[in-house]
């Protein structure tokens, strides 16, 4: 018997040896989002081996175009699926089951298996095909591992895990804005469990204080109340992500990222859920929105001679604006910011102006002559485009934003005249007697978004939750949810955004764009 495991081992590697001496790298098109980074995280090999194969690809990749990603040694084989290919027949000729295939591509589905879509292959272990006489039967049931299991298994009594650093083991004062921070989010966890408990939904929350490194970690995901979860939320430094998403990898449990935008462990993990919607993704849709919104006006952007902060979302926005087609001007070379102005503006169609910079001087330095050409020439139509951080001004310069029919992008949002955004604030002022922290995002609205939309959907979905995550409508206080899974084997990342516009008629309106 181990001399016949031995032989099996020896071929399969020796064949899937040659399938990549034949095949030096495969095909990945690019998906919106996708960065020279991303994909060599997502595919365990250096920036450099990539640019190798792509010359020129360092000065970026184009949504849509092909690159070659080199097919270098490891655990993994990479597939690219071809027209007329099933599971079946590449289960054949990677000899291996198709369980096998599936089992490391926890993504695969239907709808995944597609034309184009890259599959990991397997190449550490001994590899056993379908055997048997039956072709069409072995046929039947491996293309049928594709199908989703459709029975919903309702979860009413849910176990949830809370992983923070609130810092009270390490003698953190209550007084320190990180501290408050945790506590707020924590507090808007707890305003959402009063939500769901009325729909009778049973929620055992587990609050762990995990400290600001990982020592404290290590040994509360060592607790036995820890093992059979249906739920972990929290981590907050890099070092803390990537030990709690190992742990839900190994105990399959649904893994929330709350906070930062910058984790890698969505690319290879196919547990882990982030909220904050990386900025690669981020400028990406909202260039796309922009281009929508925007196809028929005059595009001017306004890049002050130190070239701003926003270089990044101006250099993806102009490349979409040259693939479309769509033209556009750039100001702010001079010291006459006016008269740069009245020299591009055009009388027969709306003037949008998009500052290469997010700071409220850059903004004042924009708003001024604007507000001047209007004075002016009050015919003229105007329209500003920025960035989330506008959200923090707007208060200040309220009429100016009606007056220059302002807009944003933002992935967070709370309406100041919603009537849900001022339920919440004076829920949340009444069960804790003070106000929510003046800070963007607010934080006891991310915690109460997060745990009424993850809990709500588990029990809900249950075991069908990572299957169709976006299934659950919702329509947050501060943040709505559509999450993309990144490939076949990763997991998932929000990529909801809100287009928020500051309308000549006075009112504030929000839409999702997803």
């Amino acid at each position: 018997m181990l001399r016949r495991l031995f032989i099996s081992f020896i071929f399969s590697w020796f064949f899937l040896s040659i399938h990549a001496q034949e095949a030096t790298y495969f095909l990945h098109t690019v998906e919106r989002g996708q960065t020279l980074y991303s994909l060599s995280q997502m595919y365990k090999i250096s920036q450099e081996s990539i640019i190798k194969l792509n010359p020129g690809s360092d000065k970026g990749i184009q949504t849509g175009t092909s690159l070659k990603i080199p097919q270098e040694s490891g655990s993994y084989f990479y597939h690219t699926i071809q027209p007329k290919e099933t599971l079946y027949s590449v289960s054949r000729q990677y000899q291996m089951k198709g369980e096998d295939i599936i089992a490391v591509n926890p993504g695969l589905s239907i709808e995944t298996f597609s034309i184009g879509k890259i599959i990991r292959i397997p190449t550490n272990k001994v590899t056993t095909p379908i055997e048997g006489t039956n072709e069409a039967y072995n046929m039947s049931i491996t293309n049928a591992l594709l199908n989703a299991d459709n029975q919903v298994n309702n979860i009413n009594s849910l176990r949830v895990a809370l992983l923070l650093p609130f810092g009270l083991k390490e003698g953190t004062t209550p007084k320190n804005a990180a501290t408050n921070r945790m506590v707020e989010y924590y507090e808007g966890i707890l305003l959402a469990l009063e939500d769901i408990k009325k729909s009778g939904i049973s929620v055992d929350l587990q609050v762990y204080d995990t400290g600001s490194e990982v020592n404290l970690l290590n040994g509360i995901l060592q607790k036995t109340a820890l093992q059979n979860v249906h739920l972990i939320i929290g981590g907050l430094s890099d070092k803390q992500i990537k030990l709690i998403a190992s742990f839900a990898s190994d105990k399959k449990i649904p893994y929330i990222i709350p906070f930062t935008s910058k984790s890698d462990e969505p690319l290879n993990n196919h547990y882990v859920y982030q909220i904050n919607t990386p900025q690669s993704y981020l400028y990406s849709k909202a260039s796309a929105a922009f281009c929508n919104q925007y196809k028929r006006s005059n595009i001017i952007f306004y890049i002050p001679k130190d070239d701003g902060n926003k270089t990044d979302f101006v250099e993806t926005l102009q490349k979409d604006l040259k693939a479309k087609y769509m033209s556009y001007k750039v100001i702010g070379t001079s010291n006459d910011l006016l008269a740069e102005i009245q020299g591009v503006v055009s009388e027969n169609a709306n003037n949008v102006f998009i500052p290469a910079d997010d700071r409220r001087e850059t903004l004042l330095k924009l708003m001024t002559p604007l507000k001047g050409l209007l004075d002016a020439q009050p015919q003229l139509s105007v329209s500003m485009f920025g960035y989330p951080a506008w959200q923090t001004y707007a208060t200040d310069y309220t009429d100016d934003f009606f007056r220059l029919d302002a807009s944003f992008f933002s992935v967070f949002y709370a309406n100041p005249t919603s009537p849900k955004v001022k339920s919440f604030n004076n829920l949340y002022q009444r069960w804790y007697s003070r106000e929510l922290i003046n800070i963007f995002p607010k934080y006891g609205m991310l915690g109460y978004d997060t745990g009424l939309y993850f809990i709500q959907s588990l029990q809900k979905y249950g075991t069908l939750f990572e299957i169709n995550p976006n299934r659950l409508n919702y329509k947050g206080v501060q943040m709505d949810f559509y999450f993309e899974q990144v490939n076949n084997w990763g997991g998932f990342i929000n990529t909801n955004i809100y287009w928020v516009e500051f309308n000549p008629n006075f009112t504030i309106t929000s839409k999702s764009v997803n």
